[in-house]
């Protein structure tokens, strides 16, 4: 309300409140202020891409270390720990458009001592056809993890833990066996290699053989070779 004085100028109403200096400034930097807001938007949408593709490379890392090819383990130079480890074979299915034989294998631990995990693998070593003849190098195996010396093999999980112990049983494996020349053909046979976590010489010895590819590091050999030290002689 404005009000005049005797002399007749105006004067502002003394409880109307006075323009601040504060406010005077948001409003001429008003596109400012807005400009930053958006680049501020843009800084967190790009923390939040980098940081789901910061998730999705280690999990590709997991991956890719815990490939037997990746860790070039020597399959064959394992021990052979076959009769003490039996494999448990169990015929799941077959397709007959592309004779496909399906068959779950899980593997116990009758040696005596745990099994490390990860250096535990299932080799296919022989298949037999009803003449008993070995038909392994004719059949296709989609689902294996490597090959020794034309025979394919699985590594075989433990669900998580670090050592399969002695007379416990691993987690299934399915194995699929195809023959394009439709030959029928014998359950398969199985080889177990692996390493005993009380055979240390042969675990040091492996650590080792990483160590010097440089598939791990110093800090990683003694983490793996932590718990041999708890081991009684």
């Amino acid at each position: 309300m404005m009000v005049k004085n005797p002399a007749g100028a105006r004067t502002m109403n003394p409880g109307r409140r006075q323009p601040q200096y504060l406010d005077l400034l948001l409003l001429m930097h008003r596109d400012a202020f807005a400009a930053g807001s958006d680049q501020s938007g843009r800084r967190s949408w790009w923390y939040i891409v980098g940081l789901m593709l910061l998730v999705a490379f280690f999990f590709s890392l997991i991956i890719f270390v815990s490939s037997p090819k990746a860790l070039a383990v020597d399959v064959d130079q394992l021990e052979d720990l076959t009769g003490g480890v039996v494999p448990v074979v169990t015929f799941e299915g077959h397709d007959t458009f592309t004779n496909e034989y399906v068959y779950s294998v899980r593997v116990i631990n009758q040696t005596g001592d745990s099994l490390v995990a990860g250096m535990l693998f299932l080799v296919l070593s022989e298949v037999q056809d009803l003449s008993g003849k070995d038909v392994l190098g004719s059949l296709e195996v989609p689902n294996q993890d490597g090959n020794i010396g034309g025979k394919p093999y699985f590594m075989i999980p433990i669900g998580g833990l670090s050592e399969l112990p002695s007379y416990q049983e691993s987690q299934p494996i399915n194995v699929r066996l195809r023959s394009p020349d439709y030959v029928l053909f014998y359950p398969p046979s199985f080889q177990v290699r692996g390493i005993r976590r009380r055979d240390t010489r042969s675990f040091q010895t492996l650590i080792q053989q990483l160590m010097n590819i440089g598939a791990l590091s110093e800090a990683e050999a003694r983490e793996a070779l932590r718990p041999l030290y708890r081991l009684p002689e």
